[in-house]
C-alpha cells in the first residue's frame, strides 16, 4: 500500500519546527551597497490551561501539525513528526528503493540514511513525497517556512533611477512622464535555500511627485512613455521619489509553495529625483 504512494519530486532537508507566525522583514543596506530584506520570525506559544481554585494553570503544548490524522492515514509508517505546519511520515528503512544511479552522490551528514518521506499540509495536500536523505526529526533542520524566509531575505531588487520627461524643467498643466530607468520587466529570483526559491514578478512602480499630492501607483514602466504621467498645478522645485514593487511567490524544486503568513510582495528602496516646474509664458510678437 505504501509503495504505491512513493511518487513525486523535490528534495527537502528533514526537520521539525513549530508553526511560524507572521514574519517581520526590514530593508537593509549591505556593506557593498546592496539592498536586501532581513526577516525574523516569532513562534506564538499555546494558551495555558486554566487553573482551578486560584492556582495558575500550567502551559500546555501541542504539536504544530495534525499528527493523529497522519498516523490514522498511514499506520504502517515507521515515524511521524511535524515539519512546520506539515505532518510527515517516514519509512525507515524504506519498503523499496529507487535505482542507485538516481541517489544523491553524498549524504548531508554522517549517519544519514536514504528513506522515503511524505509530508501533508493542514488541508490534506501533499507538499513533499520522494526519496531523500534523513537523519531523524531529533536533528532539527530548517522548516519549509524558515527556508522560504531565507530565500526571501536573499531576494534583491535591481538598481534603477527615477527618470522623467521633460528631463529637466517641466511646465504646470502639462503632463510629466515617469519611469524606472535601469531594470528589466523580467522576474527576479533568489538563490535556492535547500531547494526553496523566492521569485519576484514585476507588479508596479510607485511615484511621489513631491508636491504633497501623495504617492501614485503606475504600471511597471521601464522606458519613456505616457503610461505613468502626472500634471503639476504649481510651479516650484520638487524632490520626487519612486520605488519598484514585485509580487512574490515561492517554489520548491520547481513546484509552487502555498504557505500562509509568508511575504507576498517586495519593495525596493526609494530613489529620488529633482525636478523644476515652471509656469508657461506667452510671447507676444508684434
Amino acid at each position: 500500500m505504501l509503495a504505491v504512494l512513493m511518487m513525486a519530486s523535490a528534495l527537502v532537508f528533514a526537520g521539525a519546527r513549530a508553526a511560524v507566525a507572521d514574519p517581520t522583514c526590514e530593508l537593509v543596506e549591505t556593506a557593498d551597497g546592496k539592498l536586501i530584506y532581513q526577516c525574523s520570525e516569532t513562534t506564538p506559544g499555546e494558551d495555558g490551561s486554566s487553573g482551578g481554585n486560584g492556582n495558575g494553570g500550567g502551559g500546555s503544548t501541542k504539536p504544530a501539525c495534525d499528527l493523529d490524522g497522519i498516523k490514522e492515514r498511514f499506520p504502517g509508517a515507521d515515524e511521524w513528526y511535524c515539519q512546520g505546519q506539515d505532518a510527515c511520515w517516514v519509512n525507515n528503512p524504506t519498503v523499496e528503493y529507487p535505482e542507485p544511479e538516481s541517489w544523491p552522490e553524498e549524504p548531508p551528514s554522517e549517519g544519514a540514511v536514504y528513506v522515503y518521506k511524505s509530508c501533508y499540509a493542514p488541508d490534506g495536500t501533499e507538499t513533499f513525497g520522494d526519496y531523500t536523505w534523513y537523519t531523524g526529526p531529533e536533528d532539527e533542520g530548517p522548516s519549509i517556512e524558515e527556508l522560504a524566509l531565507q530565500a526571501f531575505g536573499a531576494l534583491e531588487t535591481p538598481g534603477f533611477s527615477l527618470a522623467h520627461s521633460p528631463p529637466r524643467n517641466s511646465i504646470i498643466f502639462i503632463d510629466t512622464w515617469w519611469w524606472a530607468d535601469g531594470p528589466s520587466n523580467g522576474e527576479i529570483s533568489s538563490g535556492a535555500a535547500l531547494g526553496v526559491v523566492a521569485i519576484g514578478t514585476p507588479s508596479h512602480i510607485e511615484v511621489d511627485p513631491g508636491d504633497g499630492s501623495g504617492v501614485m501607483t503606475c504600471d511597471f514602466v521601464t522606458s519613456e512613455s505616457d503610461a505613468c504621467s502626472y500634471t503639476y498645478d504649481r510651479a516650484g522645485d520638487y524632490t520626487s521619489r519612486g520605488r519598484l514593487v514585485y509580487d512574490v511567490h515561492f517554489e520548491q524544486g520547481g513546484s509552487p509553495l502555498d504557505i500562509a503568513g509568508l511575504p507576498d510582495s517586495l519593495e525596493s528602496g526609494w530613489q529620488e529625483s529633482t525636478i523644476t516646474v515652471a509656469e508657461s509664458q506667452a510671447v507676444v510678437v508684434p
